[in-house]
């Protein structure tokens, strides 16, 4: 009787989650509607189609930009288990298309990644545990990245005021890191997750997560300092990467696209996104972030509309592929010995 009511109480939260994921993805979408209607469509229209083909350039960036991600991810596998490049290139790819396009707050990426790995033979726990380190690191590289562009955006206004609170609020982040990390190492989180997860799941969780084993990856990989570092080098180079699809964009607009502005652009409107993650796709989060940022940068609302249905246009263009092959593919894989190289 107890299993069961418990097994109800799982169910209503998993459903609750997903009205709570497809509320803020209606009225994420109804924002950026608004505001490309109050600003005038035709114009931002307009703007967009005079990128034309050069919309191609941000093939390659993007391709830059997930493979530095792969790399700085590969650094946190261990010696005895590597993992090929072009196999976390496309896991990568296929992470981001999820939490993109479908409705998973930004957490059902990481779970069929996790599962991809597994289809082609990396061990669960390692699996696992790379998921959860490389998202820590990159959330603490992010945090520093967040500092830079309030310092950028400190150089715009000229209000030293706002972006003292701006900062001091960030700084509370990184306490809520570091409990994270405790929590990963000291506690035995997944340990203690496996009983919820087996009962909400029943036998489909046990060949994915043994929860001791995954504790210990996890311990394992934070007692790699030299892989910690080079994976924040390589995560820190992708997010910047980030920066070069806003100068591309710029520039196919004929805007002005300094280096300031862009890696302000960038690392503030990737701070929104993460803090937004219960919104599917970001959806209006990018577009009033980038009308809000770029105004005081002098980017007109018009232009940084177009920015934003631009880096839409690249982010189905790219990740809906993606997912079509991901999906036509993932029954037929098999664990494969030599997942790695």
């Amino acid at each position: 009787m107890d299993s069961t009511r418990g097994i109800g109480r799982l169910i209503s939260r998993r459903t609750l989650v997903r009205l709570l994921t497809a509320a803020t993805g209606v009225l994420g979408l109804a924002a950026a509607v608004t505001l490309i209607v109050d600003n005038g469509p035709a114009r931002i229209v307009a703007l967009v189609a005079l990128a034309g083909f050069g919309l191609l350039w941000l093939l390659p960036v993007r391709l830059c930009v997930m493979g530095l991600n792969a790399q700085g991810w590969r650094d946190l596998f261990p010696e005895t288990a590597p993992v090929s490049l072009g196999l976390l290139t496309w896991t990568a790819f296929v992470r981001n298309a999820i939490n993109t396009l479908l409705p998973v707050a930004r957490v059902g990426g990481e779970v069929m990644a996790a599962r991809l790995l597994v289809k082609r033979g990396v061990a669960p726990p390692i699996a696992i545990a790379s998921l959860v380190v490389e998202t820590t690191v990159t959330l603490f590289v992010q945090l520093g990245l967040t500092l830079v562009g309030l310092g950028l955006l400190v150089s715009y206004i000229g209000d030293p005021v706002l972006a003292h609170s701006l900062m001091v609020g960030l700084a509370f982040a990184l306490p809520v890191l570091l409990l994270f990390v405790f929590v990963q190492v000291r506690s035995g989180l997944f340990s203690r997750l496996q009983p919820l997860v087996a009962r909400l799941t029943g036998s489909l969780s046990a060949p994915l997560l043994d929860g001791p084993a995954v504790d210990a990856a996890i311990r394992a990989s934070y007692a790699r300092t030299k892989a910690l570092l080079s994976c924040s080098f390589w995560q820190g180079l992708s997010l910047l990467g980030g920066a070069g699809e806003f100068w591309v964009i710029l520039r196919l607009l004929h805007e002005p696209a300094s280096l300031r502005l862009v890696v302000m652009l960038e690392t503030l409107i990737q701070a929104l996104q993460s803090a937004a993650f219960i919104v599917p796709g970001a959806l209006g989060v990018q577009e009033g972030g980038l009308v809000a940022v770029g105004a005081a940068a002098g980017l007109s609302a018009e232009v940084a509309l177009a920015v934003s249905l631009i880096r839409r246009v690249r982010q189905v263009g790219v990740s809906l592929p993606v997912l079509l092959v991901w999906m036509r593919t993932q029954d037929r894989a098999r664990p494969l010995k030599g997942g790695s190289t």
